[in-house]
């Protein structure tokens, strides 16, 4: 595996584990709450890593997403397997991505606007960071109990030099 794609691979699978934390502190019956009607409800949100995540990845892999996705889950428990089951998956699909592919360019979101197919993976990562805040922000909101984002135990996982 090329170097750049380790590291890449590291980090995601750190901030996979950093997420799952959050999501894991979201409560069955708190499902339908929402900050405003305009926002996602909390059940959208534990969703959204673990479906976005699958749907960005393969719009990397084949340059479009999907036209079918999967349904939301009613439950965390429920929809921290499917994060786990679709982050393994994704991760092995990237895995197997030559040098060459990394640097191929695809258009998911514009033909006028093409990416290269790592450019895209990386976005998977910011998007996930992006809405991993936004449940931490609803979970502390709602009166949930959260985890602290990073601990002593944590923070040694950015030690990638070990």
């Amino acid at each position: 595996m090329h170097a750049h794609l380790d590291s890449y691979i590291k980090t995601w699978n750190r901030i996979h584990e950093q997420t799952k934390r959050i999501m894991a502190a979201a409560p069955n019956d708190k499902y339908d709450w929402k900050p405003c009607e305009s926002a996602m409800s909390l059940g959208e949100l534990v969703n959204h890593p673990w479906i976005s995540e699958w749907g960005l990845i393969e719009a990397a892999l084949t340059g479009s997403f999907p036209k079918e996705w999967p349904a939301p889950l009613s439950d965390t428990a429920s929809a921290l397997a499917a994060f786990d089951k679709a982050h393994e998956e994704a991760v092995a699909k990237v895995m197997a991505l030559t040098s060459e592919q990394l640097a191929e360019d695809v258009a998911p979101f514009s033909p006028e606007r093409p990416l290269t197919r790592m450019a895209v993976l990386k976005m998977t990562i910011e998007h996930e960071i992006h809405h991993r805040g936004q449940l931490y922000t609803y979970l502390r909101i709602a009166g949930c109990e959260i985890p602290p984002l990073f601990s002593v135990e944590t923070v040694q996982e950015f030690d990638d030099g070990r």
